[in-house]
């Protein structure tokens, strides 16, 4: 006899599935949630596309200069840390847009565990 949970969703009295976590609803909805994430996701060809900016010698150049005039992550530096910065961060995304990728206004410096959670929420909408 398999001895049976209630489901671990917050606030739900039904039975979860037999050895899952989470009753039969909230286990769909958990299914359709990563599937919403995983659509947000950038195609192969977005991220060719994409990482031609980042490969060009103008941007390693202007990247370089970036980093050396601004330092310190500028997140951790909100916390009272002093972190180095290791990446240029685009505040607002810029999709692929030249112009949005070249404007310095939407640069920020970041470490890589910063800019790492930054970019998980921006795709993936995870916190």
């Amino acid at each position: 006899m398999t001895i049976r949970k209630l489901c671990a969703a917050s606030g739900c009295d039904d039975l979860a599935v037999p050895g899952a976590a989470l009753c039969e609803l909230h286990e769909a909805e958990r299914i359709d949630r990563g599937r919403a994430r995983r659509a947000k996701v950038k195609t192969a060809e977005e991220i060719r596309r994409r990482s031609k900016l980042y490969a060009s010698p103008a941007w390693k150049k202007a990247r370089a200069a970036f980093l050396e005039a601004n330092p310190l992550c500028v997140d951790c530096a909100g916390l009272g840390l002093v972190t180095p910065a290791t990446e240029v961060d685009h505040i607002a995304r810029h999709e692929g847009d030249r112009a949005k990728f070249w404007d310095r206004s939407n640069w920020q410096p970041l470490c890589k565990s910063c800019h790492s959670r930054k970019t998980a929420r921006e795709v993936l909408g995870r916190n």
